[in-house]
């Protein structure tokens, strides 16, 4: 991979690090309840009204599993950036041939090529 390509792909990573990041931190706010900005009452539940409580409750925990997948997608993307720095970017972490452009592209935090992908869903890897 070229430098300039790898460059690009580094300052997309960072802004998408520094994206994910920010969003979490606001997750984070509304799951410990000190989220003061948004007026919204998106906390734990407390409501006097079961129907309230219930809806409450279900954006509570809509909150945590939301704020659970962007937790893993920013470990993806650390990794990603780790791996640009140790040079081992690009390249499959299964086979070890260089990940096309176009998947870098689609999933600049990807570690696998498309053919050991589809092995690793399918079973066979």
């Amino acid at each position: 991979m070229r430098k300039t390509e790898l460059a690009r792909f580094r300052a997309m990573l960072q802004a998408e690090k520094e994206r994910v990041s920010e969003s979490l931190a606001k997750h984070e706010k509304i799951i410990k309840h000190t989220d003061d900005q948004s007026g919204l009452e998106t906390g734990k539940a407390h409501s006097n009204h079961m129907a309230d409580q219930g809806s409450d409750e279900f954006q509570y925990e809509t909150t945590i599993k939301f704020a659970n997948t962007e937790g893993r997608y920013l470990y993806n993307i650390e990794e990603a950036l780790a791996r640009i720095e140790d040079g081992s970017y690009g390249k499959c972490s299964e086979c070890g041939k260089a990940i096309g452009l176009p998947r870098l592209k689609r999933l600049p935090y990807t570690r696998m090529c498309i053919e050991c992908k589809e092995k690793e869903e399918a079973g066979t890897l």
